[in-house]
């Protein structure tokens, strides 16, 4: 775990990939006081981290806002106390579809978010965007107008390398959707699930075009394309390539 200060009460928690993996995990924490609110959760292991180290310093996390409810963002809850959770209003479906049953219990009460949602959190306002494509329970969050968390909409290695698009091809034009509207956020700083954050608004709009260009290329085929295909009008080297194996599945 590498624990890296993003601004002032605001901090990035970062996992290492599994064996043979290029993708981590983030969870970034708000502080306010001696309470924390996460962002995302990680697997359990990674939970469990993040509520230690914050522990140690007397911080105990009372709310946890997620990105959206795939399991490698929620499956940390069952480490923390009990907290007040956050998250898109779309996310049942999703729970559904990934999580066992017998952990549902864990978002009951959940505290469901709209557009037009606005969350205070200490010297913290949070504002979103609902997204889908890559799922359809995603979110964007706005964090004070300076930085923009995206979910999983754009992913990179922990050193930077870009990932390729996870998306089925029935959600290839939602994806180039969301991505189009995180366009107008392109003077702020992204903030990854998986990777560092990236500032400068021409490497965001860069990092945001060549996913475009895959997603639009097979959201407009009416076959399914070879991978070559899929990323001929793109110029950056994808790692896990093979995602694109699921694409038409």
């Amino acid at each position: 775990m590498h624990k890296t200060k993003i601004t002032t009460n605001l901090y990035l928690y970062q996992f290492p990939p599994f064996a043979g993996d290029h993708v981590g995990y983030n969870i970034y924490a708000f502080i306010h006081n001696n309470t924390a609110m996460l962002l995302d959760t990680g697997f359990e292991a990674h939970g469990q981290a993040v509520r230690e180290d914050l522990n140690s310093l007397d911080i105990t996390i009372i709310q946890v806002l997620f990105s959206h409810f795939h399991p490698d963002h929620i499956s940390g809850l069952p480490a923390l106390a009990g907290p007040k959770l956050f998250g898109n209003h779309h996310y049942k479906n999703t729970l559904d579809k990934y999580t066992a049953k017998e952990k549902h219990h864990y978002f009951e009460g959940l505290n469901e978010l709209h557009e037009n949602s606005v969350l205070h959190f200490g010297e913290f306002e949070l504002k979103f965007e609902l997204i889908t494509g890559h799922v359809e329970c995603g979110l964007y969050t706005i964090i004070n107008d300076k930085y923009i968390h995206v979910a999983d909409d754009i992913m990179t290695s922990n050193e930077g390398e870009a990932l390729l698009p996870a998306v089925h091809i029935s959600g290839a034009q939602a994806h180039f959707n969301s991505l189009e509207k995180l366009k107008k956020y392109a003077d702020l700083t992204l903030l990854l699930s998986h990777g560092n954050p990236i500032s400068g608004t021409e490497p965001i709009l860069t990092a945001i075009s060549q996913r475009q260009s895959y997603l639009e290329v097979i959201a407009q085929s009416e076959s399914p394309l070879s991978l070559e295909n899929a990323l001929a009008g793109c110029t950056a080297e994808f790692l896990h390539t093979e995602w694109h194996n699921y694409v038409y599945r």
